[in-house]
């Protein structure tokens, strides 16, 4: 009955031990993420201000420069971030999808934003509503962006 007892007991401790390791290791990653985000969200802030300056003479106005995260819809590894932006008159959506990205892969070449695959930043989703643009803007860092740059050119 004693030994019966001490497995129990060493049993409740060994699963309180992998919970609390678990916790641990998913509050690393939770943060590792965040800094890594964070560090993402200034360098793709810092591209979309370029993007709002030559695009303003194009009659868009942009909410300000500071995008909204995606990865609380798409994943915490997703880096990517919305945009918004008010058009004066009516524009062709592909037409201003192409000049964002033409925007963003010159402020790459300048500032070293390239790999094999091309410019690290890119328009991952564009819309409109009226007169009003929303956007989202990924920084391909790591699988899991591009994986869903990929996914949604699927659709």
């Amino acid at each position: 009955m004693l030994i019966k007892s001490l497995i129990i007991i060493f049993l409740i401790i060994l699963v309180a031990v992998l919970l609390i390791l678990t916790y641990i290791k998913r509050k690393r990653i939770t943060k590792a993420a965040t800094i890594v985000r964070n560090a993402s969200e200034t360098i793709v802030n810092n591209a979309m201000i370029q993007v709002a300056k030559q695009l303003k003479m194009d009659g868009m106005e942009f909410d300000g420069a500071k995008g909204k995260s995606v990865a609380d819809v798409w994943g915490q590894s997703v880096v990517g971030f919305n945009y918004h932006a008010n058009l004066k008159h009516s524009m062709d959506i592909n037409l201003i999808e192409s000049k964002i990205n033409k925007i963003l892969a010159e402020y790459c070449r300048k500032h070293q934003l390239e790999d094999e695959d091309g410019p690290q930043l890119k328009v991952s989703d564009i819309w409109l509503n009226q007169n009003h643009l929303e956007l989202d803007v990924v920084y391909l860092i790591n699988r899991q962006t591009k994986d869903y740059l990929n996914d949604l050119s699927k659709l």
